[in-house]
């Protein structure tokens, strides 16, 4: 649970991040396109000065000369301002892609430890199933040999029983045996003395 919290808060993180740096590169984006319009404009008014011709004999005039200085110099601080921006986006977007690669291979060593993590945590609960099911197995092994030995009890007493009881039986029979002897051996002798 606190995993699932942690990759989230990470993915929203990474979300805003990213709408950031879109925010921020549309910001440069407009930036240098407002340069550009600039210079654009400046272009213009350098091709307009260098058409004009108000001297007295058709030429351009000195006011004419300064106007095409003074927008020639516009137009190269306007370059310089759009070397310096173009400049400041590219390092931006080489140290956004630094900071991504960074945090994305930070994520990947995060993520593979989880996933370690998570491996040893499952390897130590196998081992634990793997500990009670010995557990159960030793438990189940001594109550089968619990129940053979109150079989094999059983089952000898039964004997014992059986066998006395065989024993009984041929004792009462060899007792009715001899008790019909003893009975005809008494009845010869009585015979006898009538005769």
């Amino acid at each position: 649970m606190m995993k699932k919290k942690l990759v989230l808060m990470a993915m929203l993180c990474l979300w805003f991040i990213g709408a950031q740096a879109q925010e921020t590169q549309g910001q440069e984006e407009d930036k240098l396109s407002r340069l550009m319009s600039e210079r654009e404009q400046l272009i213009l008014e350098y091709q307009y000065y260098k058409q004009q011709n108000s001297s007295f004999w058709g030429t351009q005039s000195k006011k004419d000369l300064l106007n095409i200085i003074e927008t020639l110099k516009k137009i190269i601080n306007k370059d310089s301002e759009l070397v310096a921006a173009v400049k400041e986006n590219s390092i931006r977007q080489i140290a956004q892609t630094k900071v991504e690669t960074n945090r994305q291979g930070k994520l990947t060593v995060e993520d593979q430890r989880n996933f370690e993590k998570q491996i040893s945590s499952l390897k130590s609960e196998v081992k634990t199933l793997q500990s009670t099911l010995r557990k159960k197995d030793k438990e189940m092994a001594d109550l089968q040999s619990q129940i053979k030995a109150s079989y094999d009890i059983k089952y000898g007493k039964d004997k014992v029983i059986t066998v006395l009881a065989v024993g009984a039986f041929i004792l009462l029979l060899y007792a009715v045996f001899l008790q019909i002897r003893l009975n005809k051996a008494s009845a010869k002798p009585r015979k006898k003395k009538k005769a």
